[in-house]
């Protein structure tokens, strides 16, 4: 890569002045940065956007919030995606424009969206391994905003139990809030402990995926607020 450029990938871009366009950057260690960059040009194929899913190399000037690009290349033709994939990697890129604050530094968080597009175009033979790449994604990027999830042991550092029930309880993590009689019989309300561990084995099945759903969704909605992700409204089209 030239020197002075820095590896990153476009989350969001939109009309900005002209013909300039706002743009949500990722970038390695340094997060989510928003700059100003001109359209593509002549040399860009003639289009009127940079492409999302594609790894670009990018030069930054500036030293506010805002900054400004004094170059932008596609190094990687952009990931192909298609049908409820193509919504997933939307749903990403939205996920991490809302709730991943703006200039705030991550050692990790490139190489985990990195790897999460690359699990969903391994993945688009396969449609039945999809919710299991959002749901990892979901779990690591939490962990990376300082919500990590254990899901081996309750908040009184006990093992989870097979026939257990849990809730979730802000800053404790896991509480047992009931148990799953010999018959099958829920006495108490809360999340099977028998597929919660079953999520942190990365043991994936109806039920599993089900109560990952769940959890995450709960964990998420605080960071989120009221306002409903315009990428969700897709799968249910």
């Amino acid at each position: 890569m030239t020197t002075g450029f820095s590896p990153a990938y476009l989350l969001h871009s939109r009309a900005f002045r002209d013909d300039k366009l706002l743009l949500d950057l990722l970038l390695p260690e340094q997060g989510r940065l928003r700059a100003v960059a001109r359209r593509p040009g002549k040399k860009q194929g003639g289009r009127s956007h940079w492409p999302a899913f594609a790894l670009l190399a990018v030069q930054l000037t500036g030293r506010g919030e805002l900054k400004t690009v004094r170059a932008l290349e596609e190094q990687q033709p952009a990931l192909q995606f298609q049908g409820n994939f193509l919504f997933s990697a939307m749903y990403i890129n939205e996920l991490l424009c809302r709730i991943w604050p703006q200039d705030v530094a991550s050692e990790h968080l490139f190489a985990l969206y990195q790897q999460s597009l690359l699990d969903l175009a391994a993945a688009q033979p396969h449609p039945g391994l999809l919710q299991p790449v959002l749901r990892r994604f979901e779990f690591m990027l939490l962990s990376e905003l300082g919500v990590p999830v254990d899901l081996t042991f309750d908040a009184q550092q006990q093992p989870l139990a097979v026939d257990g029930l849990y809730q979730w309880q802000v800053e404790a993590g896991l509480v047992r809030t009931g148990f799953i009689d010999a018959n099958g019989r829920q006495h108490g309300v809360g999340w099977p402990g028998e597929a919660l561990m079953a999520i942190a084995r990365g043991q994936w099945h109806d039920e599993s995926l089900r109560v990952a759903k769940q959890l995450c969704r709960y964990l998420l909605q605080p960071l989120l607020g009221n306002q409903p992700l315009a990428s969700r409204a897709l799968f249910n089209r």
